[in-house]
């Protein structure tokens, strides 16, 4: 494939800065890169998947128990 064309279109999102900054950060932390996270999480969010990926150990929603927002 030459160089510059890609199998799939590319999407665009528009993150919060600071949010996007910090999950960069935090993709990198457990080995992985923003593409590999977001698809992960769509195939979750659809169904294909009954597992989210992975987050850092020392992530501030360790633990939680309440339901993502918009869910109840």
């Amino acid at each position: 494939m030459p160089a510059g064309v890609h199998l799939k279109p590319a999407r665009t999102y528009r993150p919060d800065p600071d949010l996007h900054a910090r999950a960069k950060l935090a993709v990198a932390e457990v080995g992985s890169d923003m593409n590999s996270h977001i698809n992960g999480f769509l195939v979750w969010l659809v169904g294909d998947s009954d597992e989210l990926p992975p987050r850092p150990k020392d992530s501030k929603t360790e633990g939680a128990t309440s339901a993502p927002p918009g869910t109840t």
